[in-house]
């Protein structure tokens, strides 16, 4: 297992290589990121050399939804030009959305005239041009968000449909980005959807409930989310996407203090 950092919510009063410094110092070698058009490309590349730091994920789309059909060639689009930043970067995931999110998370279009099932056909049949659209370098991951707080009227909102698309799929470089955080917001059980469908799973974000900030601040026993993990064999990203409670080098403090808990030996 490896620890990433997602830099959007972190040190927000800092520019970019400066965050990207302050993350390394605090003893990270992973990152990972949401929009790419909103960053100097240059300067993330620069500046991951000179901190050690690679790109473990960001986002494959900026606009269109895969449940809307009509909106597919957008994301593909996209996606086609994300696949070249991410060849630069040697980022090896790449994470979709099911519906365009806008300002502050909100759902865009959720497409009402559209069935459940129109919805769900139209997510297939685009991941599967997406997965070809895809280099053998790069895995493909479905997150799923929480429609209670953050993102209402999301169509992923339950780990059941996200396992089912996927398994209909059925392709090595599709995969959940199981967020535990949208997920428990949700009511799932963490360690029964980590017992259940570990094999469809391909990456994990964390950050704490409730209030989506670092884990320490809420209610859920990390070290025992984390160590089941570990003990049933998944050897793949952990990405901590939070708003930090207070201070953004004490929040990766509390991370890093935690990950040795379980990890003593391993670098970060």
């Amino acid at each position: 297992m490896k620890p990433v950092i997602c830099i959007e919510m972190l040190y927000t009063e800092l520019q970019l290589e400066e965050k990207l410094k302050a993350i390394s110092q605090a003893g990270f070698s992973r990152i990972e990121f949401w929009d790419w058009k909103d960053k100097d490309l240059a300067l993330l590349y620069s500046s991951c050399q000179q901190y050690n730091l690679k790109v473990a994920n960001f986002s494959g789309q900026r606009q269109g939804s895969l449940i809307a059909r009509k909106t597919h060639q957008e994301i593909f689009s996209d996606l086609e030009e994300a696949v070249k930043v991410a060849e630069t970067l040697y980022c090896p995931y790449l994470m979709l959305l099911t519906d365009q999110l806008g300002e502050g998370g909100i759902v865009e279009n959720s497409y009402q005239e559209l069935s459940p099932e129109e919805k769900y056909y139209n997510i297939i049949s685009g991941l599967e041009k997406a997965i070809r659209l895809t280099p053998d370098s790069i895995t493909v991951i479905l997150e799923t968000l929480n429609t209670k707080i953050d993102h209402p009227g999301y169509y992923l909102d339950n780990i059941e449909t996200a396992v089912k698309i996927v398994r209909e799929i059925k392709h090595p470089r599709l995969k959940i980005l199981a967020d535990l955080y949208h997920l428990g917001v949700m009511g799932f059980d963490l360690k029964q959807i980590i017992k259940k469908h570990l094999a469809e799973i391909g990456y994990f974000h964390i950050a704490d409930i409730p209030g989506r900030h670092e884990p320490g601040t809420g209610s859920i026993d990390w070290q025992d989310i984390l160590q089941f993990i570990k003990e049933r064999g998944y050897q793949g990203f952990v990405g901590f996407e939070y708003s930090p409670a207070n201070d953004s080098t004490e929040s990766l403090i509390k991370i890093k203090n935690l990950w040795q808990s379980i990890f003593p030996k391993q670098q970060q």
